[in-house]
């Protein structure tokens, strides 16, 4: 067996005569809720989409499975289409990184927060054995996302600074605090413009680490092209 083994020029590892695995690049895949779809925010101005500007030279593909009104709770129950879907990439030989941003609704419709976590822990650990990398996103600095990476030994994307100081404090586990309208829409719950760049740094720092790639710092609005001088959603 092992006299099949070889490495080929194109970076393949083949096993001869059976078959070849080539790495066919980085996919990032982000399994969110409303909040991933940045709802009410226009195009051009939705972070993943300045998450993908940033990672794009660096050969990333990302693709965003959000879907408004998810639960972590519910998507732990579609977790056998979901990791066929997956699989699909892990066969392909990419190397895959899987951001989860769940919990927000779980929260707002008095999930206890002990089954928030044990949702959110079920969904890192059973796409962990793909394998596949996760990343969790923090939605609330309540705890609960911090603890599940902690357990699952996966990397934690923090809340914003600038968000998370714009949150009424204390902030308690499991519920959703009131968040100042800086960064906010009118709903009182889904990020503004404003609030994507801030969303779109955190990210690009966590996949910057976590793929062994330096992607370019997220500017503030002021300095990109898709906002105009002096406009409300600079980071400074």
């Amino acid at each position: 067996l092992l006299q099949g083994l070889r490495q080929s020029a194109g970076g393949c590892t083949q096993l001869l005569p059976w078959r070849s695995f080539c790495r066919m690049g980085k996919h990032v895949v982000l399994l969110g809720d409303s909040i991933g779809t940045s709802q009410g925010v226009q195009p051009g101005y939705k972070f993943m989409e300045i998450v993908s500007t940033h990672l794009r030279p660096h050969g990333v593909k990302l693709e965003n499975w959000s879907q408004g009104g998810q639960m972590a709770a519910s998507v732990s129950r579609q977790l056998p289409q979901i990791l066929k879907r997956l699989r699909e990439y892990v066969a392909s030989g990419s190397e895959l990184v899987v951001v989860i941003e769940l919990g927000g609704n779980d929260r707002m419709f008095g999930i206890p927060p002990e089954q928030i976590e044990q949702s959110l822990g079920k969904l890192v650990a059973e796409v962990q054995k793909l394998p596949a990398k996760v990343m969790l996103m923090e939605v609330i600095p309540d705890g609960i996302e911090r603890d599940v990476a902690q357990r699952c030994a996966c990397r934690l994307v923090p809340t914003p600074t600038r968000l998370a100081s714009a949150m009424k404090e204390p902030v308690v586990r499991g519920s959703i605090p009131e968040i100042a309208p800086g960064f906010v829409q009118p709903d009182g719950i889904h990020p503004n413009t404003k609030a994507q760049r801030h969303i779109a740094k955190s990210l690009v720092s966590a996949l910057g680490e976590e793929l062994d790639i330096t992607p370019d710092d997220v500017p503030s609005e002021d300095e990109s092209g898709n906002c105009l001088r002096n406009s409300p959603c600079s980071l400074q």
